[in-house]
């Protein structure tokens, strides 16, 4: 089964909900956000427009960092947080944040062992390294 990518963004009173929905849209296209009296949720179909402003930002040593921190223990989820004003803004930015409007909580399943640590390093390549194993989890690679 692929990776699944679930998103959550609880709303505050004061929060338009389809507003929430759009800065979800914006960070994943194709998202088909769900809207309730508390949060909006939305599966997600790919993680391409992540990865796309995580290297135009130039930030995916800090982006793969704050996703690989929330790696659960079997290595088949990864919970991490995204600014819900910057996403409003089409813009990729990391947390913890605790903003007062809160964040997008991305939640990324994978049923097969590394697939979810593989995904995060295709999203957001390690720049330490040459190119050629930038991709591939530090786990996974040759030791010399």
């Amino acid at each position: 089964m692929p990776l699944r990518i679930h998103v959550r963004a609880p709303l505050r009173p004061t929060e338009d909900p389809e507003k929430v929905a759009q800065a979800i849209q914006k960070m994943f296209p194709g998202a088909k956000p769900e809207l309730s009296e508390r949060e909006v949720t939305a599966v997600a179909p790919d993680l391409e427009r992540l990865r796309e402003l995580i290297r135009s930002l130039r930030i995916p040593d800090t982006a793969r960092g704050a996703m690989l921190a929330g790696l659960s223990l079997d290595g088949r989820s990864a919970r991490f947080l995204l600014g819900k004003q910057a996403a409003a803004a089409g813009r990729a930015h990391f947390g913890p944040l605790r903003s007062p409007l809160g964040d997008l909580e991305v939640t990324l399943y994978g049923d097969e062992e590394h697939e979810v640590e593989r995904a995060i390093y295709r999203v957001a390549p390690d720049t330490t390294v040459p190119p050629e194993w930038a991709e591939i989890p530090e786990s996974l690679r040759p030791q010399p």
